[in-house]
């Protein structure tokens, strides 16, 4: 029997992917979320889904839906920062949502409760040397997002070292695809076809050689799902398709599946923007069995879904 998954950061574009796949092999989900009014449609009313509205501040309210629903997992994506996000923003983030996880942290550790985290395997690295990126190479984070994923991974490793506590930290490469909002301010390919729809130019920072790891959330719901399925625990895992595009085949992909010429800007390179970043995906390959769609397939899967939610 399936014990209950508690998820924070449910209503992002992964957290409802996630949420779908684990829904349909019959996982019992709690969804804290700050407004109920972001709860998309197609999640109310099922019976395997409860619904706690509140903030990650709200310490004392979470440890009591844990106890209550007797939960053994909790699976952490929540997140208000995107690599361009400045000094503010992180001191922000810093009081929101770092310090009330530290102090979840500590209470999960406790509880022998296991932690599922999303850190990014975008940023957390920083600049690269070699053409693959492994889980052990040594972190250069060069903006303020990663660094709060940092922190975070770090103070969940301490307190598996010191308190034993269970994790599993994921570090996805560029998600992209199925309910990502096309008017966000990160995201390449999303706001790529959200500007296509708008009839305005796509903004490149550089010269549009910057080569990322990209992989459809779809694959990345169906990866999560199934190392939840196999209980592994205690390790740092990259996720991705351990294949680099630049940004220039991206739109070349774009331009020949919509069959338009597409106009670009090209603007000045950001210094908070790593030129490579390619995922060592060894460790994913060797616990479990998967193979991610290539990304013009998954990009074509993207636009069809798309497609039909504009008809809709």
């Amino acid at each position: 029997m399936k014990n209950s998954i508690l998820i924070i950061g449910s209503t992002g574009f992964i957290g409802k992917n996630i949420t779908e796949v684990l829904l349909s092999y019959g996982y019992k989900l709690i969804l804290l979320v700050r407004k109920f009014s972001t709860i998309p449609d197609n999640f109310k009313n099922n019976p395997l889904i409860k619904f706690v509205e509140a903030d990650l501040e709200n310490i004392s309210l979470i440890e009591k839906i844990i106890e209550t629903n007797n939960i053994k997992t909790v699976m952490h994506l929540a997140s208000n920062l995107i690599p361009s996000s400045g000094k503010d923003e992180f001191n922000k983030e810093l009081e929101e949502l770092i310090l009330p996880t530290y102090l979840l942290l500590e209470y999960l550790s406790g509880k022998n409760i296991k932690v599922i985290f999303f850190s990014s395997g975008g940023t957390i690295y920083g600049r690269v040397d070699g053409t693959r990126t492994k889980e052990d190479y040594k972190l250069k984070q060069i903006n303020y997002y990663g660094q709060s994923k940092l922190m975070i991974e770090n103070y969940i490793t301490y307190l598996h070292r010191t308190k034993k506590l269970p994790y599993l930290i994921f570090r996805p490469s560029n998600v992209y695809g199925k309910y990502q909002r096309l008017e966000a301010k990160q995201g390449f390919i999303s706001v790529a076809i959200g500007k296509i729809l708008s009839n305005s130019p796509v903004e490149i920072w550089g010269d549009g050689n910057t080569i990322r790891d990209y992989i459809n959330v779809e694959d990345v719901a169906l990866i999560i799902r199934a190392f939840i399925n196999m209980n592994v625990e205690n390790k740092i895992i990259n996720i991705g398709s351990g294949k680099g595009t630049s940004l220039n085949q991206i739109i070349k992909y774009l331009s020949q599946i919509l069959n338009i010429n597409i106009e670009v800007a090209y603007k000045d390179k950001r210094n908070i923007d790593v030129d490579k970043i390619i995922l060592d995906t060894t460790m994913m390959r060797s616990l479990i069995n998967v193979t991610p769609i290539s990304l013009e397939e998954g990009i074509k899967k993207y636009i069809n879904y798309l497609k039909i939610k504009i008809e809709k």
